[in-house]
């Protein structure tokens, strides 16, 4: 009978009984910096298991390293880091006036990135306390009814089962007794261009809702520039002509770069001087076309860099690099929206 070459390391390749397998080595995760120079950092980053306890340590060496105590350029609309610019300013003076004094309808649009939603978050923690407000940001395929309910679920009101006109009678008693108290009532949606037609006509409805001297609701409609396209259909004119202001975020100007850039830097605690190199600031404005967003993208990946090559402030080399990265990554999408 023939029998098999065995190969000489079967043995050694064969895996071990079931129970005596080896012990697998534990992954190195990141062990605290504290006590280490900086000089140590970019050995100590090549070696460790990025865990999420890790990622948030390697934050704080990156805002440790730049002489920060938070990081300035995180994509969260924090109205602590708005800048106001010539067009932020007088969006957020809108915001304010249309709200306290109980103008009804109030239409903000502006391009993704311009910073729409940090501004709407500044201008209600500007508002008088007791302003009760519904905050709307998923509206897209709603029908009529289903917003209506997330409207009321939004403001607390228990409506189990209920019909259009019951949720509508639920709605104005609980606007007429804000009202009798002295308190004003907001709603806001937030990417409203989503909306359909027939949600949007509805939305025109609760505006209904008021008395001889006073709208007992506020609504703020935020959204791209296509929701003003979307709002001069025949279909919403009457919409349109109850908007009492209105007011659209324009892009940062060049000059207003250098401002963003530093403002947001020493809201974080640090000084702008050590952060960045003088003159990179053209570099930000022709990456971005002065969305706040992207610029923000951009100083922070810029920032991570210069920190992983212990280099400060952070070099106009490396900005442009960063930018080139971010615009070749962008290219193919805008490609796309042109063809």
């Amino acid at each position: 009978m023939a029998t098999r070459a065995i190969h000489p390391n079967f043995e050694k390749s064969r895996p071990p009984p079931r129970g005596k397998r080896p012990r697998r080595r534990p992954k190195r995760d990141f062990r605290a910096v504290s006590g280490h120079s900086p000089e140590e950092w970019p050995r100590r980053l090549a070696s460790i298991h990025l865990s999420r306890s890790a990622a948030e340590q390697i934050r704080t060496m990156y805002e440790s390293f730049f002489g920060l105590r938070e990081l300035p350029f995180s994509l969260t609309p924090d109205p602590r880091f708005l800048w106001l610019s010539e067009t932020h300013e007088e969006g957020l003076a809108a915001l304010c006036y249309g709200i306290t004094r109980r103008k009804g309808f109030i239409l903000l649009t502006g391009e993704v990135g311009a910073g729409k939603t940090t501004l709407l978050r500044a201008a209600l923690e500007r508002i008088p306390p007791g302003t009760e407000t519904a905050l709307i940001l998923n509206t897209a395929d709603l029908s009529p009814v289903d917003l209506l309910k997330l409207i009321a679920a939004e403001f607390g009101l228990a409506i189990p089962a209920g019909t259009k006109a019951d949720i509508l009678i639920a709605l104005n008693r609980f606007l007429l007794e804000r009202l009798a108290s002295g308190l004003n009532t907001v709603l806001v949606i937030d990417e409203a261009q989503n909306l359909t037609l027939s949600a949007l006509e509805e939305v025109r409805l609760l505006s209904n809702l008021e008395t001889d001297t006073a709208k007992l609701l506020q609504i703020v409609l935020t959204g791209q520039p296509e929701l003003r396209d979307k709002l001069a259909a025949h279909e919403l004119r009457q919409l349109r002509q109850r908007i009492a202001i209105e007011h659209h975020v324009d892009s940062l100007r060049p000059e207003e770069v250098a401002h963003y850039l530093r403002h947001r830097v020493e809201v974080a605690g640090g000084k702008y001087e050590q952060v960045f190199e003088e003159g990179v600031e053209p570099i930000f404005f022709e990456a971005s076309r002065g969305c706040p967003r992207l610029i923000s993208l951009l100083a922070d990946r810029s920032l991570l860099a210069a920190f992983s090559r212990q280099v400060a402030p952070c070099p106009r080399a490396i900005v442009e690099r960063k930018a080139a990265q971010i615009a070749n990554a962008t290219r193919p999408a805008a490609a796309e929206m042109e063809t």
